[in-house]
């Protein structure tokens, strides 16, 4: 199950209080969702600049106002150019190093 503070920031957050919904105090994605790395861009900005996605851990089912989250970086993005993504490089290295 996704816990309350990954659903912090989602558009559907409002379900996870209580008293909000008819059948319990959870949103209806929060017992089939599953955290995930996914890839932000704002809604405006052009999918082609480099570092405009940057690389997120957030549920399967977030979403947020001005927003899109991607399971999987379009065919164009190049991966270095991800904001994040070397950031998690080093810290697997480091990992594997420890």
């Amino acid at each position: 199950m996704i816990s309350r503070e990954a659903c912090r920031g989602c558009h559907d957050d409002y379900y996870n209080q209580p008293g909000n919904t008819f059948s319990g105090d959870r949103c209806w994605s929060a017992k089939s969702g599953r955290m995930m790395i996914r890839y932000k861009i704002g809604i405006h900005s052009m999918p082609a600049t480099p570092f405009a996605f940057e690389q997120v851990r957030k549920p399967s089912c977030y979403r947020q106002t001005g927003e899109a989250f991607y399971n999987e970086l379009p065919h164009f993005v190049k991966l270095d150019q991800v904001i994040g993504h070397a950031r998690a490089k080093r810290a697997a290295a480091k990992a594997r190093t420890a």
